[in-house]
């Protein structure tokens, strides 16, 4: 059985859950409802910084200061004209009315207007095991191509935790619809890429005295992300919001983004 909060009303109210609706609740001051917990992976940056620290602690900030009006509890969202109602986990409803809503991303929200384009652009996260490789210092590549256009290795996690002196890697990708069914672009095919790109680059399997054994990556998972939520023609109440805080801003940022950038060092 649901529970019922009482309705409350607020002038502006912002939906999402990735980095770019914390950065705006966060300046604007503007209470935050998130309908999809989305952090950024580990590997991106903002303004130099990683993204994935500034957004939990963005999220410790916005909860602490009650900007965060459910925490990570909602279940669904559904919007009536100039209200919006919440279910979250712990079957309670809450109930809000507004006077504009700022929409960041469109998962798990009902009762929005039809797309005028959906979504066809994807970033995919391809984790690969080395399971022999020599020990090398390199700790990024990029290429030009949509396929691995990011090769990241980090310290491996397979072997009771931390190892500096092990390294697996992440391939990054930047596919559409029509790419991300076609074989040519599976996390097979990344795979291969990111053994050539290995070999061009010298690097051999795993020594063993003076011997070399071949080269061996597997695949472990492929992570698939949109890029960005589908297109909407804004309403009279309702606003969409695509391009990153990063874009907005371009090289001026707002003074309490570079205090909070301060303190997350």
């Amino acid at each position: 059985m649901l529970i019922k909060i009482p309705k409350v009303e607020y002038k502006e109210i912002i939906a999402g859950g990735n980095l770019n609706a914390f950065l705006q609740s966060y300046q604007s001051n503007t209470p935050l409802i998130i309908n999809k917990l989305s952090p950024p992976h580990r590997f991106e940056t903002f303004k130099s910084f990683n993204s994935l620290d500034l957004w939990n602690k963005l999220f410790f900030v916005l909860s602490t200061s009650a900007l965060n009006l459910i925490g990570d509890k909602a279940r669904n969202i559904r919007i009536k004209e100039n209200e919006i109602s919440i279910s979250t986990n712990g079957a309670r409803v809450l109930k809000a009315e507004f006077k504009k809503l700022i929409i960041f991303d469109d998962e798990n929200i009902s009762g929005l207007p039809l797309p005028i384009k959906e979504n066809e652009d994807f970033i995919i996260l391809d984790w690969i095991i080395a399971r022999s490789c020599e020990k090398h210092a390199h700790e990024f590549l990029s290429t030009n191509a949509p396929l691995v256009n990011k090769l990241y290795f980090y310290p491996s996690e397979r072997q009771d935790g931390y190892r500096s002196d092990i390294k697996d890697l992440v391939a990054i990708s930047y596919l559409n619809k029509q790419q991300l069914n076609d074989f040519e672009y599976s996390d097979t095919y990344a795979k291969f890429k990111a053994m050539k790109m290995l070999k061009e680059l010298k690097i051999k399997g795993r020594k063993s005295g003076t011997t070399h054994y071949a080269l061996k990556l597997e695949v472990m998972k492929r992570e698939i992300r949109k890029a960005k939520m589908n297109s909407y023609e804004d309403l009279p109440h309702i606003k969409f919001k695509y391009e990153t805080y990063e874009q907005k801003t371009k090289k001026s940022y707002p003074r309490k983004i570079n205090e909070l950038l301060r303190r997350i060092v």
